[in-house]
């Protein structure tokens, strides 16, 4: 389970770069981009390291990837467009472990301790209470269930991508370098993104957005190279050998609810980058679901 925590880091810290290369790119272009560069850089990896590509069950690999970076992710963004990031992330935090948990067991009939369930769900309910928004946006009926449905989907599909991963490792007997399960994950993120953005291309959408064009209060910082630099090597790179190694021995719903405290390792990067001053209720409940994350580790 720590690497699970580990990959919850990685990506608390790449994220911040994400955004800022989505800022400057527009989100689809920047999120196929990163997914592109970081399958050359695990393909590189393999190469020096002289890793055989060959491994088993890589379609599944491939599977798990195209449902939590492409579809996921895509579906995500649709709910962020119309609920906001908080409620978004919230719903894929919160449903997301139940998927997986739900999934791995009736696939491969896996179960966890009373105690260890009882601990995910008390994460659950501290990261809820961390990110849970203290707005509320007036929408449309008919697009406040277009943002829910999206935000349900893209757990769905991120639940479903770590009972993929599972299924995978477990019909491997040998040990594999956890790049190269990553590279197919994120190859197939990347291919089925490509695949977005020439279908919005073709609809007669421009995926591309200009700097200017974006959110205005936000201030650019930075050369957006450094940004991508970062997101790649944190997000789809290090970050996703973690998630691997994860997924090689621990079940699918833990590791999707030690992955839920991500919003709650974001909240002092967004107070340190962009002095978003986190609340009371925010400090101590997030400190609460690290805590428990770490005794969910230490079961």
């Amino acid at each position: 389970m720590i690497f699970a925590l580990l990959t919850a880091l990685c990506w608390s810290l790449g994220g911040f770069g994400s955004s800022r290369i989505a800022r400057h790119y527009g989100s689809a272009p920047a999120n196929g981009m990163r997914l592109t560069l970081a399958a050359l850089v695990l393909g590189g990896i393999g190469v020096v390291v002289g890793s055989s590509f060959l491994i088993p069950n890589r379609s599944w690999f491939l599977l798990a990837g195209f449902l939590h970076l492409c579809l996921g992710d895509i579906a995500l963004f649709a709910a962020y467009r119309r609920l906001g990031p908080r409620l978004g992330v919230l719903m894929v935090c919160s449903i997301s472990p139940a998927v997986a948990l739900i999934g791995e067991w009736m696939v491969l009939g896996t179960t966890i301790a009373l105690s260890q369930l009882l601990c995910a769900a008390a994460v659950l309910l501290m990261v809820t209470l961390a990110v849970a928004p203290r707005e509320r946006r007036h929408l449309s009926p008919a697009e406040f269930r277009i943002g829910v449905f999206a935000g349900v989907f893209s757990a769905v599909c991120q639940g479903f991508s770590a009972v993929v991963n599972r299924i995978a490792f477990d019909g491997i007997v040998e040990t594999i370098p956890p790049w190269i399960p990553a590279g197919y994950r994120v190859s197939a993120g990347a291919l089925g993104v490509g695949g977005y953005l020439l279908i919005l291309y073709l609809c007669g959408r421009r995926p591309f957005q200009r700097p200017h064009e974006l959110i205005p209060h936000k201030k650019m910082e930075g050369h957006p190279l450094g940004w991508m630099i970062i997101s790649v090597l944190l997000g789809p790179v290090l970050g996703m050998i973690f998630l691997m190694r994860a997924f090689e021995s621990a079940p699918a719903g833990l590791v999707q609810a030690t992955l839920a405290t991500l919003p709650v390792f974001m909240i002092p990067v967004a107070w340190i980058f962009d002095g978003n001053v986190p609340s009371k209720r925010s400090v101590v409940a997030g400190t609460s679901a690290v805590a428990l994350t770490a005794a969910l580790i230490l079961m």
